[in-house]
Formats: C-alpha cells, structure tokens, sequence
C-alpha cells in the first residue's frame, strides 16, 4: 500500500520547514504566512494528494472552526450577497460557514438555534429576529444579530443598514423630479412596514405634503419572494388603474419594484415617462432589468463581512461576552439608473 504523503513531505517539495507549512494549514495561523510562500506549500501539497486531519486539529484546540448563519429565506435574491460577504471574510481567517434556512417560521427558528448549540459551532450570525423569538433563547456563545431591533441591540452586537435613511433618499430624490404624489409598496416583515411607512409618513409631514392612504399599499406576507412577487402584481394593478395614479412609485424591495415594472409594461405606461419606479436592495435583477430599475442599495455584501469582522473579534477576545454590545449602522447608497427621471409635462 502507498504511504501517505505526510506535513513533512509537504515542506520539503515546497522547499520550507515543517513549522511554516504546519501555520499554512493551521485555521488560525494561516494568514501569518507570505502569500508566494502558501501558494508554494498548497501547491506542494496539492500534487502530493496531502489532506491535514482538520478533525484532529479541532479537538487539540477545543474549535469547530464553524460558523452558523441563521437567515428567513435563502432563495430571497439578497441572500447570496449577504452569504458571500460572511463566507469570504471568514474563509480568511480559516473558518467555514453554515447556513440554517427558517422559512420565516420561528419554530424553525428557535430550532435551528438549538442546532447551533448541539452542533458546538463557535459563532452565530442572526438575520432580523422574529418577534416571537426572546433575547433569553439566544444562545449564549459570540454572536452579531443583523437587525436594529433595540430590544436585541441592547444585549448583543449588531449590523445594520439604515433603511430608513435609504427610505428618505429615494424620496428625497423623488420630490427633487417634481413627484408630490408618491406611492409607496411595503411588503417584508413586520418590522420592516412599519419603520419603512414611518420613513414614509415622516418625510410627507417634513416636506409639507398630503398623505393619500390609498398609495399605500401593504403587499400580504409571503414566504417565498416567488409567491411575494406575484401577489404584489395584482395589488400594483389598482393602484395604476386609479383616476389618480401617482406620478412615482417607491418600493420598499426591488422584488417589488421589478412587479411595478412589469405591471407598468403591461398596462402599456411608459417608465419613466408616464410612471418612476424606485425600489431597495439593489440586486443584480434590478440593474439587468429593462428599463434598468433605479434602486437604494443596502450594500448585503459589506453587511456581511463587516458582521464576520465582528464575530471574528469576539471569537478571538476572551472577554468579548463581557464587553458593552457594538451597534454598527451601514450607510444606504441611491443608484439612479433608468426607470426614474423628472415628472413629465402635462400637454395643455
């Protein structure tokens, strides 16, 4: 039988010591090596068939090196951005990342936290807590809960986007085109209504503006963006049906905004012209579509990473559990593209 290549092996054919290939393939030691020299020691090891018992390595150090996400839906279209922005910083630093699905359910929830703990992954990363979840059933290991619910800010490190500030953008921008009379679709979950009608409602007061109740439109909950996608349609057609159609319609997701696009096509309005559309989040469907959708960017990626940096910190302190929570704030960006523009003249 062949002998397996072993750490040594590894360290003569990429001409380096045992010591300096054993940090290449140690989890937290790894980015301490000059990167040509790993490139070398991979290499090396790649062509020999060389493996390191990870399993051996966790016992030794008492680590997983695992780290649980815990989201609502992972076929949401911002899903994979947040997914990607966590799994690259982590994979840095040697860490490896496992995603639980809720399906917006808090008993999967709370299941999916009970998992964590069995499971002894050393981190946790929460997406917006359900309000059915109590902070005394979050478990008691390191942890950044993306949400800017005060109740769990007050208790555990969290990363946020200011949706209401992005709110205000888009109808700041809007009101700039000469569009008084904006509709806006809210849809997601509870909290998310009602901070982003807020928004709403407090930037119609600020600008000296009738609120109209009948362009607010509440788009029913649904589990799947699918589902969301479809029902928004049919409530959107009222809305561009009415005598009073409004001039401009804010979307509080893109999932939204690209079911006003196509309901604007179909009821034969010309976007931008006739109907701006402006929606939030961002996602590569809204730059792709046609007219390419105008769109408050939540920056998922950077939400992610900036809330790996945060777990990781934690994981390396050894009172991190101890210290006061951080709250951090990501800043919205508007990305103005082709379905909006200034209100259009009224032929007399």
């Amino acid at each position: 039988m062949k002998k397996s290549p072993t750490l040594v092996d590894v360290a003569k054919l990429a001409n380096t010591s045992k010591a300096t290939a054993a940090r290449v393939f140690s989890r937290s030691k790894s980015a301490n090596v000059r990167l040509e020299t790993k490139a070398r020691i991979l290499e090396a090891a790649d062509k020999l068939g060389y493996s390191p018992n990870l399993s051996a390595a966790s016992l030794r150090s008492k680590k997983t090196y695992l780290i649980a996400l815990c989201i609502h839906d992972i076929t949401n279209p911002s899903s994979p951005s947040l997914i990607r922005g966590i799994q690259d910083e982590l994979a840095q630093h040697g860490y490896d990342l496992v995603v639980f699905n809720s399906d917006w359910d808090p008993n999967k929830e709370k299941k999916n936290l009970r998992a964590v703990v069995r499971n002894q992954l050393d981190g946790l990363i929460l997406q917006d807590p359900s309000d059915e979840l109590d902070v005394s059933e979050l478990p008691d290991l390191p942890s950044v809960i993306l949400t800017s619910n005060k109740v769990f800010s007050a208790v555990r490190n969290t990363v946020s986007t200011d949706t209401v500030g992005g709110v205000k953008k888009a109808l700041t921008y809007l009101h700039s085109m000469g569009h008084d009379r904006i509709g806006i679709l809210l849809g997601g979950s509870v909290s998310q209504i009602i901070n982003r009608k807020r928004a709403y409602l407090d930037f119609y007061e600020g600008a000296g503006l009738k609120v109209e109740e009948r362009l607010i439109v509440d788009v029913p909950f649904k589990t799947r963006a699918s589902d969301t996608f479809i029902m928004a349609k049919e409530l959107i057609v009222d809305l561009m049906r009415s005598p009073q159609r409004p001039s401009a319609i804010f979307a509080s997701n893109d999932i939204l905004g690209l079911a006003a696009l196509q309901m604007a096509q179909i009821e034969g309005l010309q976007v931008p012209r006739d109907l701006s559309v402006v929606g939030m989040d961002d996602l590569f469907s809204a730059e792709s579509a046609s007219p390419a959708l105008t769109s408050v960017s939540k920056h998922r990626f950077e939400v992610g990473a900036q809330a790996a940096r945060n777990l990781l910190k934690q994981i390396n302190s050894e009172h991190s559990m101890e210290n006061e929570p951080i709250n951090e704030l990501v800043e919205c960006t508007l990305v103005v593209r082709d379905s909006s523009g200034p209100i259009a003249e009224v032929d007399v």
